[in-house]
């Protein structure tokens, strides 16, 4: 495992990310456009994105939402979980800014929305340029269920198209102690082994120990194989917090994109998140 000191804005489900630190939807708000016709006359790229996320209910059972967006970019980075899985971390501010993800195409009156041979509705939101579950209307799943996405299409804002994901499953902590000075932090979960799964997880604290809320952050991508440490040297921050804003977030994700042709990529994420505090 390796640990950079680099600072970066990069926060875990719950906040504005996902891959929460490298989401799509997320990226959509720095994806590079146009503010007049003399910056760019080349052709942009089309991206579809969705989001599928979810909380554990039971050791098998997640409830979640989904929404997507479509847009075009000159360019834009697109997480994958796949090759996200090189139990690596670094340190990063946590930012607390609430994000307003919004689209820019519309490429039909609604997605079809498959779970587990269930219909669920993701219909156009007009303010917010997007597609999204009715806040009413969470779905839930069983782990080892499969989403299934239809595009219907519009012109050349984005073609018909369609895509599937495995849905993440529910992700299922270990117990969390707080390690003594220059002990590792040992940290387990339950386990898929799935190659195309990966965990984020997110050290939270306050630095220095003065501030009022958890700022800093150890954030690490890592292999879903259940286990991992993080260095004792590493810990001074978390182990100078007080108590009250440590935390830890486990974060399972699973994406898949379909290249339809040169310029436009549709792909999924789906992710199911929960927060320990130490014992």
């Amino acid at each position: 495992m390796s640990m950079s000191k680099q600072r970066c804005k990069s926060s875990p489900e719950g906040n504005r990310s996902f891959p929460r630190f490298c989401a799509l939807l997320a990226l959509a708000v720095t994806a590079v456009g146009c503010n007049s016709l003399t910056e760019f006359r080349g052709e942009t790229s089309r991206y579809g994105a969705i989001d599928i996320r979810g909380k554990s209910t039971s050791t098998t059972t997640v409830k979640a939402s989904a929404s997507a967006i479509f847009f075009e970019a000159v360019n834009a980075v697109v997480p994958n979980s796949a090759t996200q899985q090189n139990d690596a971390c670094v340190y990063a501010v946590v930012d607390t800014t609430a994000a307003d993800v919004r689209g820019q195409n519309r490429v039909g009156d609604s997605l079809s929305f498959t779970v587990g041979g269930n219909l669920v509705p993701l219909p156009y939101e007009a303010a917010n340029l997007r597609y999204v579950t009715p806040a009413s209307q969470p779905f839930s799943y069983q782990s080892g269920e499969v989403a299934q996405i239809s595009v219907p299409g519009s012109g050349e804002l984005f073609p018909s198209s369609n895509i599937n994901v495995k849905l993440a499953e529910p992700i299922i902590p270990g117990a969390l102690v707080l390690p003594a000075v220059n002990q590792s932090l040992a940290l387990s979960w339950n386990a898929t082994n799935d190659p195309t799964s990966a965990i984020l997880i997110s050290v939270r604290y306050a630095n220095p120990s003065t501030s009022s809320y958890a700022n800093e952050q150890i954030y690490c991508s890592v292999k879903d194989d259940g286990i991992f440490e993080i260095p004792g040297t590493g810990l001074s921050g978390l182990l100078a917090s007080p108590a009250a804003l440590r935390s830890v977030r486990f974060t399972r994700y699973r994406t898949n994109e379909l290249q339809i042709d040169s310029r436009t990529l549709l792909h999924v994420a789906t992710t199911v998140d929960t927060v320990l505090t130490f014992q």
